[in-house]
């Protein structure tokens, strides 16, 4: 199998929407992880985040707006000199998000995480037009989740802080 071919064959599996879902709570474990400080399940999280887009079957039905985005995104990791930027795009953001956790900053941990979500639906509908309101979703998911979790354990700690 080929690298072309073996992408095909991820990314009909990536077009099952439980992979798109699975993402943001593997995130959220990451930024536990990360403020715990554990590298090495920072590192094997990361590895169980991104080989989650090939657990689930092809769908059934896709829908055709998902499928214009991933196509985009195939395209994108198809060639060298796009594969590398995507990537490295990718992996400044998650890594910024890490070490924002790791410094035990919440705050600053959130907004990177904020900014990376919505930043990627604004990206994904300039380059793809009414396309990429597809993943809005999955992505109100995520950010409902995240930001959740965030507001109570934020709660909490003032809790903790006034009975003291």
């Amino acid at each position: 199998m080929d690298f072309n071919e073996l992408l095909e064959w991820a990314f009909q599996r990536h077009l099952n929407p439980l992979s798109w879902y699975i993402r943001p709570i593997f995130l959220i474990l990451l930024c536990y992880v990360a403020y715990k400080r554990r590298l090495f399940w920072i590192l094997i999280l990361f590895l169980v985040m991104m080989s989650s887009m090939v657990w689930f079957p092809s769908p059934k039905e896709i829908n055709p707006q998902m499928q214009k985005i991933l196509e985009l995104e195939k395209e994108l990791l198809a060639h060298p000199k796009s594969a590398i930027a995507t990537i490295s795009f990718m992996l400044l953001f998650v890594i910024a998000i890490l070490i924002a956790f790791w410094h035990h900053s919440l705050k600053w941990g959130l907004l990177i995480v904020n900014v990376t979500l919505i930043g990627k639906v604004v990206l994904t509908l300039f380059l793809t037009g009414e396309n990429g309101w597809a993943p809005i979703g999955n992505t109100l998911f995520g950010l409902i989740l995240v930001n959740g979790i965030a507001l109570t354990i934020s709660y909490r700690k003032k809790q903790c802080k006034t009975r003291s």
